[in-house]
Parts: structure tokens; C-alpha cells; sequence
């Protein structure tokens, strides 16, 4: 297929999804209105997840790392922001933050692509640092940290709700809705819902909003994910192998719009300050602000 066939279907594609002007809005029929902001049994599950998958670990190690492989299907690899698709990147995350980077691993020269609360920078095979407006990285890179730390992040969310029981698959799952400000969908917080294995006491799959994006985003439009293989690294964090990106419902593993394929999750395998190239930065932490 040629570069002007797949940007006409990729146009066609969002012109499509822009049908609606709807806010996207995750909630359950099984969410109770009349129970606590932040539903006891809701809390527990979130807890005993992070407790499984021993996500503590995770948060309370000073850095952490894993080499991966993003791969966009078809003429939405026009929309990957990152400069390569499905080659083999290290990235590099300090927990619960905003500050990130990462490398092609097989590149001749090394140039280090990263962010630093929410400022993109490029550093170069010479050492030469250039911060530069690049939306599609600052926001991108910082989401894949967010959803690989799912749990951990959304665990003090002011809202969180007991959202039912689903079988996926001949699988049971206790759901766990959260988000920000209102129960209710509004346009400055997005949703999440969670799905929690009644077997296994894991992360297997999530859907979230998209209220914010480097991209003209339709509201009505919302991710799903599929968190498959669970691997188990050196220090008991239980981790997938693969991420599948979905749009809109959970579908079968096979109808993904992205794949993402991790390997060998380490912890403090870099000093923290590598991150932080720009000491005038302002550290944010978990905030967004």
C-alpha cells in the first residue's frame, strides 16, 4: 500500500470516529451512587492486585527498566510518535513520576529520546542535550508509564467504585471504576475501569477515556487493554510480556490497533538523575500540573 493510499484511509478513519461529539462515559450499570466516594470493597481489590503482583516493589525501587517493542497495525502506524515502529527499545522510568526516556537498542548511534515533566528533549551521541516541542513523545511516553502502573496510579483516586461483576473469555472478573471530580463523565478527568481476575487476583485487562491528547481527539472514543503473559522478574513483580491496545470495547487479542512485547523488567539498573537533565525543571511527581 502507498504513503497517499494509507493516508487517505487514515483520514477516513478519523473523520469516521469524529462522528460523535459524545463524552465517552465508563461506568457500569453496577456502580452504587449511594456508597462512599471510595468504595471499601473497591479499595481492597485494587490493594490485593498491587499485593499479587507485588507492585510495591515496583513503586518503592528508585528507578526501573525494560527493553520493548511497539507495533502499530497497519495505516495507524502512521500515528506511532515514536521515531521507529517495532524495534527493540530500553526505557527508562522512575516510579509514580512523569520523567522518562529511551533508546533504539540495536541503533549504530545512540541518541536518547526523553521527558522530563512533560519536556521533551533529545540527547545526542556526542552528549549534547536539546529540549524541543514535541507533543507527541511528551505525551505518549509518560501514558505508557501510566498504564503500566496502573494500579498504583489510580489507588488514591478520589473516586473509586465497586463496578461488578463480567466473564470474559470463561473468566470471572470484579471490576473497579475510577476517576476524578464527578462520578459522572466530565471533560477534564478521564475514567478507567479495571478488571480483576477472581482467580488469579490480577490485572487482566482496563479501558480508559482519552480527555486529554496530543491529537484532535473524538470524546466518544475511549482504549482498551489486553494485559497478557504474565512474567514473573527477578525481584517477584509480575509483569506482562504483552500489552494490546484496542479501540474502544475489549475485543479478542487478535483485533489490536497496538502491540507492545516487554522484556526484562529490572529495577535501579540506572542512576535517577539521568532522568533529570534539566536541573531547573520543577519535579511533578504523579501531578499533571
Amino acid at each position: 500500500m502507498n504513503l497517499n493510499k494509507q493516508i487517505l484511509l487514515l483520514f477516513t478513519f478519523v473523520i469516521t470516529t469524529f462522528q460523535s461529539c459524545k463524552i465517552a462515559d465508563l461506568r457500569t450499570s453496577a456502580i452504587n451512587n449511594s456508597t462512599p466516594d471510595r468504595e471499601q470493597k473497591a479499595i481492597d481489590l485494587l490493594n490485593k492486585t498491587i499485593k499479587n503482583q507485588n507492585l510495591d516493589i515496583l513503586v518503592n525501587s528508585k528507578t526501573y527498566s525494560y527493553k520493548i517493542k511497539d507495533n502499530w497495525k497497519g495505516v495507524l502506524a502512521l500515528m506511532n510518535p515514536f521515531p521507529k515502529d517495532n524495534e527493540l527499545m530500553e526505557m527508562r522510568f522512575r516510579p509514580k513520576s512523569f520523567d522518562s526516556q529511551f533508546y533504539y537498542v540495536n541503533a549504530k548511534n545512540r541518541i536518547i529520546y526523553g521527558v522530563q515533566s512533560f519536556n521533551y528533549y533529545k540527547i545526542d551521541r556526542t552528549g549534547n542535550l536539546k529540549f524541543k516541542d514535541k507533543k507527541s513523545i511528551s505525551f505518549s511516553l509518560p501514558a505508557i508509564q501510566y498504564l503500566f502502573e496502573l494500579p498504583i496510579r489510580i489507588k488514591d483516586a478520589p473516586i473509586l467504585k465497586y463496578a461488578g461483576i463480567k466473564k470474559i473469555e470463561g473468566v470471572t472478573y470484579d471490576l473497579v471504576y475510577a476517576t476524578w471530580k464527578s462520578l459522572e463523565p466530565n471533560k477534564e478527568f478521564d475514567q478507567y475501569v479495571l478488571y480483576i481476575s477472581q482467580k488469579t487476583g490480577l490485572l487482566s485487562f482496563a479501558s480508559y477515556t482519552v480527555r486529554d491528547s496530543y491529537l484532535p481527539s473524538p470524546k466518544n472514543i475511549y482504549g482498551s487493554i489486553r494485559y497478557e503473559d504474565m512474567q514473573e522478574n527477578a525481584d517477584g513483580i509480575k509483569y506482562p510480556a504483552i500489552i494490546y491496545i484496542q479501540i474502544n470495547g475489549l475485543k479478542s487479542k487478535n483485533k489490536w490497533t497496538r502491540k507492545m512485547t516487554l522484556k526484562d523488567l529490572k529495577l535501579n539498573d540506572f542512576e535517577v538523575s539521568l532522568l533529570y537533565p534539566n536541573k531547573k525543571l520543577n519535579f511533578l511527581g504523579d501531578s499533571k500540573n
